[in-house]
């Protein structure tokens, strides 16, 4: 082989070295997931100005308070207690037993709400339930703790010692409808244990935010029509909200999982609101509120709840997530944006309790924007609180022949391109290198 040819090889070689790594650095793997969780929530926030005496802000997923006002003060519970006695009978009592009403059962309270039952009524507990929670009639949870436990101080008594195995040491019961009594009492930390313990129960929970039921018809009487007073309260509110009546935030209704009011007088009231919003979860107790205030403070503890509660923003409605491969794609690398907004509240208050998955199969053009594509999961503490849709970010059409290994129409114009460079750049080194080579003519 002689010198030009020597040298022609080198070069050759040298720039097909040059092209391979070329072709590399556009097919090197494109997969990559993006760092998106934020922390949010702040407990040092300024908390809204309310009228309630006593109140708490109980997040369910950090299992604590998050703002209290007088929390441990002992104050009079009224018409929330039935919460725990309606869970007491759903533990205790099949929903379809039928209780006969003694004449305790029916006595009369002075301007106190009533189902109006009589002595002697068959009714079963379900109903029951419904008139203590919807109605509150005092009368439907007295005969439900007879029920329970055959006598009133029996029931009190259990109600107590529940209280007390679920860590509330301000609380103690005298009666099961909240009716004012010196030995009745409880503090705004406390009723927030009882009402997370007692909405654990789905029933309890599912009954206490319908809006209407009918009850059967008795042995004393027709069917009962019924209407859930704490809903109707909130959106008497809202109507006085929007209409400019009240000043204050409206109340979301569609947020509130369940609750319970209570009533002394106008200037003497209570009210539980469990509730869950945007990823967050909690239970407001207000105790010794007025009745035309305690709705509004519900309204500005729910809104206050995601500034005050720490917690973590792990993806935004629209924000890119994951990049990913299109096979035979115009462009062979892309963006998947999640669907909806995730927020997450830790136990531990650390991001590392934060688990994302992200499933999807293989992605092939054509590829509309908007597409669904594949599923992203959140999961805190090991439990799996979301589920979300991945979506394409933009539109991508078939590519040419090189995009079925991933090459995409850009990539493979640069290629074609460096390949042609390349060869025109051989030649015109092989022909510079022959003009320059001395030509030795041979004697003889």
């Amino acid at each position: 082989m002689d010198n030009i040819s020597r040298r022609s090889a080198a070069l050759t070689a040298g720039l097909l070295i040059l092209l391979v790594s070329v072709l590399t650095a556009f097919i090197q793997p494109a997969w990559a997931e993006y760092e998106t969780i934020t922390p949010i929530g702040n407990e040092s926030a300024k908390a809204p100005s309310i009228k309630s005496k006593s109140a708490v802000l109980y997040s369910l997923q950090l299992d604590r308070p998050v703002y209290e006002k007088d929390a441990d003060a002992r104050r009079e519970p009224y018409s929330i207690t039935k919460i725990l006695t309606c869970y007491l009978a759903l533990e205790k009592l099949d929903p379809d037993k039928i209780v006969t009403v003694s004449e305790n059962a029916t006595q009369t309270y002075e301007n106190g709400t009533s189902i109006f039952l009589k002595p002697g009524e068959k009714i079963s507990v379900k109903d029951l339930v419904y008139g203590a929670m919807l109605e509150s009639g005092n009368d439907a949870a007295y005969a439900l703790g007879e029920a329970v436990s055959g006598s009133e101080k029996d029931f009190a008594e259990l109600m107590t010692d529940t209280a007390e195995k679920w860590g509330c040491t301000g609380t103690k019961f005298a009666n099961a409808n909240g009716w004012k009594h010196r030995e009745h009492y409880t503090t705004a930390h406390d009723m927030a244990l009882i009402a997370k313990n007692c909405f654990e129960n789905e029933t309890l929970l599912k009954i206490s935010r319908t809006k209407k039921y009918k009850a059967a018809a008795t042995n004393k009487t027709g069917s009962r029509d019924m209407i859930n007073y704490m809903l109707l309260t909130a959106k008497a509110y809202n109507a006085q909200v929007k209409s400019g009546e009240v000043r204050g935030p409206e109340l979301k209704i569609k947020s509130m999982d369940g609750g319970k009011t209570g009533t002394w007088s106008e200037d003497d009231c209570s009210i539980v609101v469990d509730f869950s919003e945007k990823g967050l979860k909690g239970i407001i107790v207000l105790i010794g509120d007025t009745k035309k205030s305690r709705i509004r403070d519900a309204a500005k503890l729910m809104k206050f709840s995601h500034k005050v509660t720490p917690g973590y923003r792990v993806s935004q409605k629209g924000e890119a997530v994951i990049d990913v491969w299109v096979r035979h794609g115009a462009k062979t690398r892309t963006t998947l944006a999640v669907s909806g907004t995730t927020r997450a509240y830790p136990k531990s208050g650390d991001a590392g309790d934060i688990r994302i998955e992200t499933e999807y199969d293989r992605i092939e053009a054509p590829v509309r924007k908007g597409d669904k594509l594949g599923s992203y999961y959140v999961y805190v503490d090991n439990e799996l609180i979301a589920k979300k849709s991945l979506i394409a970010t933009e539109s991508i059409v078939t590519g040419w022949f090189p995009s079925y290994i991933y090459i995409s129409n850009h990539a493979s114009a640069i290629i074609a391109g460096v390949l042609a460079s390349l060869i025109l750049i051989i030649i015109l080194i092989v022909i510079i290198l022959r003009l320059r080579t001395p030509r030795y003519q041979s004697r003889h």
